[in-house]
């Protein structure tokens, strides 16, 4: 069949040889559309979220760590950054400018100059040279010498004087009315065993029964005698060999009224022999004449 001429209504027509044709596919309705694509949205389950420990810590570390980063970003551009100050052992222009460290210096002999001489070769003048004007007292002795400095031999005088004095008031004293001694003299090793007095109140008591020990003897020497002690009067006392001596009055227990008779004034001389550590012994004992 020849198609010159065009003809609308024929089926081959010329647009329809020569160009291809593409037919779109039949309109879907927008109602069918909808209902072939399934409805995911309405198929989902949706759970509210809640955040762990861990992220929650981390929040809060980081919002702390936020916050001393801004404090600290804050302070540095006030206040300029301070170098570490260095100790003198790591400061290297310290370490540079100390000196090696010497050696232990020897000990010093603390001896005076005059004891590191021998002995043999030691002399007066080594001493006097140093100790004559020496306040302090000081004296030295060996086979060759004695050595008393200024200030020893004028505390000497002065011993000496006082024992001098002490000696002429007691010359006719009885140890019974001994007299106190002077420091001075108790100072000279023969003053410590001059009779002193003794205080009654310090021992009253020993002397007490001291008494009572003499009295014993009394009454057993003397036959028919009968004393018994009635009061302190004064004692002394003297250390080589401790010794005391006591004076006391006793009343005769024969009288018939032993209060009313007359007192009788004893002394005792009792003494120990082993420093107050052994038994006292009554050396005497006899009425004061």
């Amino acid at each position: 069949m020849n198609c010159d001429s065009f003809d609308p209504s024929c089926p081959m027509s010329m647009d329809s040889l020569l160009l291809p044709v593409t037919q779109s596919p039949p309109e879907i309705s927008d109602d069918n559309r909808l209902k072939s694509v399934p409805d995911k949205l309405s198929e989902l389950v949706l759970e509210p979220y809640i955040a762990s420990d861990t992220e929650s810590e981390y929040e809060s570390e980081y919002e702390s760590e936020s916050e001393f980063v801004l404090e600290s970003e804050s302070e540095s551009e006030l206040v300029p950054e301070q170098e570490p100050e260095l100790l003198p052992e790591q400061d290297p222009e310290l370490v540079s400018e100390q000196e090696p460290e010497s050696e232990s210096e020897p000990e010093l002999d603390p001896r005076s100059d005059w004891e590191l001489i021998p002995i043999e070769k030691l002399t007066v003048n080594d001493l006097a040279s140093r100790y004559d004007d020496d306040p302090s007292l000081f004296w030295f002795s060996c086979t060759q010498f004695v050595y008393k400095n200024k200030a020893f031999l004028k505390r000497e005088e002065e011993i000496e004087k006082a024992l001098a004095e002490y000696l002429e008031l007691s010359r006719d004293v009885s140890p019974f009315d001994a007299i106190p001694i002077p420091p001075l003299a108790i100072a000279d090793r023969c003053g410590c065993n001059f009779p002193a007095p003794v205080e009654l109140t310090e021992e009253c008591g020993l002397l007490t029964d001291l008494s009572n020990l003499a009295l014993e003897k009394f009454n057993a020497k003397n036959k028919g005698s009968n004393f018994v002690f009635d009061e302190l009067v004064k004692a002394a006392y003297s250390a080589f060999p401790p010794t005391y001596y006591i004076t006391f009055k006793a009343n005769d227990a024969a009288h018939p009224q032993p209060s009313d008779s007359p007192a009788t004034t004893f002394q005792a001389q009792v003494w120990n022999m082993v420093a107050r550590k052994g038994p006292y012994m009554v050396k005497s004992c006899s009425i004061k004449t």
